[in-house]
């Protein structure tokens, strides 16, 4: 009787498998940065449904960042990038699908017609939207002012925000300027880089709200002198330069020119209608902005002259938000080393935490402010008692 050897298992396949689960982590870790594009896309093609099909996706959208926070627990991974472009490319790629997105929303609002673009967004998405367009309604409307000035933030803001860093990276910086210019709001291009990440925690900064303060009074005050510092800074640059300071130079007037080229791209698609929805989506992106702020750094003080530390911003390491947030959720890091790009920030267990993800703290923020200021309370006091120093808490007294 022949005996036949007995079968071994081939050398290759336990190494294959190895670097199957390498390459496919690698991957992973990249494309998590696509779930922000892949949103908007989705609102994208919600949008275009019309009527009340917006509203249907806020709904959804809501439940799955605000649930997947509370369910899928902290990310504190910090894994190493070996391809920052790619990043970079992930970030870019929201600019247009912003811009389709909000030019859909103008569309919706006004009567005229405008068959190229009609039809570019049969293609996209299979919807004709002149016809999708009529029946629409004034709580319609509302629900895309909310909903896109909301995907806004996530799609343009913090993408634009994070640009804007990239102070070195002229093509960066100009995408980002340009993503804030769809909330009318360049200044922050220039204040939060050159201002904020200064004077943060101080009674002269005006994205840093005082403790017991309304956000409605907040957003009022912090827009007001936003724009007034981002000129002061501005100037002084211009001056130091020896430019003009009404000239192309102005990055301030840039800006103003930017957001006036959508609202008139928006008149030519929907006239005035268009015109005023394209404000409405700007100002409730820009409400946004300034109430993520609030949140950021309610309460927090700091002495003038001593560093910016972890303990002057509110942090959390909520999985969904960051990743949707590109990791400006991780504030405290960002704050103490402003410079670094996103993918470099790290959790960090030392610094105070919010009490939810940011959508949620958003929403309790807008809609019941009296509740978040209460629920803040404790987490100041533990605050002032934990974290602050000497002269921080005697300023916080």
């Amino acid at each position: 009787m022949i005996r036949r050897p007995p079968r071994s298992t081939p050398l290759y396949s336990s190494a294959a498998s190895d670097v199957y689960k390498r390459q496919h982590s690698i991957m992973l870790k990249y494309l998590r940065y696509l779930a922000t594009p892949i949103l908007v896309s989705i609102s994208i093609y919600f949008a275009a449904m019309g009527k009340e099909w917006i509203w249907i996706y806020l709904v959804g959208f809501n439940m799955f960042v605000i649930f997947g926070d509370a369910f899928l627990g902290n990310d504190k991974s910090t894994p190493e990038y070996k391809y920052p472009f790619v990043l970079r490319l992930l970030l870019f790629i929201n600019l247009p699908l912003i811009a389709i997105l909000v030019s859909i929303a103008v569309y919706m609002a006004g009567h005229s017609s405008n068959i190229i673009f009609e039809e570019f967004i049969m293609f996209l998405t299979g919807h004709d939207i002149s016809v999708t367009r009529i029946g629409t309604e004034a709580w319609h409307l509302i629900g895309y002012i909310f909903t896109v000035g909301l995907m806004v933030g996530p799609g343009a803001t913090i993408p634009g925000h994070e640009l804007v860093h990239h102070k070195k990276n002229k093509l960066d910086w100009t995408m980002g300027n340009l993503m804030l210019s769809f909330s009318i709001d360049n200044a922050f291009a220039v204040e939060h880089v050159h201002g904020h990440h200064k004077n943060v925690g101080l009674s002269s900064d005006p994205a840093t709200a005082k403790r017991g303060q309304s956000v409605y009074r907040f957003f009022i005050e912090s827009s007001i002198k936003e724009h007034i510092d981002a000129w002061k800074i501005e100037l002084k640059r211009l001056k130091k330069q020896r430019r003009f300071a009404i000239s192309f130079y102005n990055k301030m007037i840039m800006g103003y020119l930017q957001s006036s080229i959508i609202a008139a791209a928006a008149f030519l698609l929907s006239g005035w209608y268009g015109v005023l929805m394209f404000f409405g989506i700007a100002m409730f992106a820009k409400f946004f902005l300034e109430s993520v702020n609030y949140m950021e750094h309610y309460g927090l003080v700091r002495i003038k002259g001593t560093p910016v530390e972890l303990h002057h911003s509110w942090n959390t390491n909520k999985r969904i938000s960051s990743i949707l947030l590109y990791n400006v959720t991780r504030h405290s890091h960002h704050h103490e080393q402003g410079s670094l790009e996103f993918w470099k920030l790290k959790p960090k267990d030392n610094a105070p935490e919010m009490p939810y993800g940011y959508l949620s703290t958003l929403y309790l923020v807008v809609f019941f402010p009296w509740l978040y200021r209460k629920m803040m309370e404790p987490k100041l006091e533990y605050w002032k008692d934990n974290y602050a120093s000497e002269g921080e808490r005697q300023l916080a007294s």
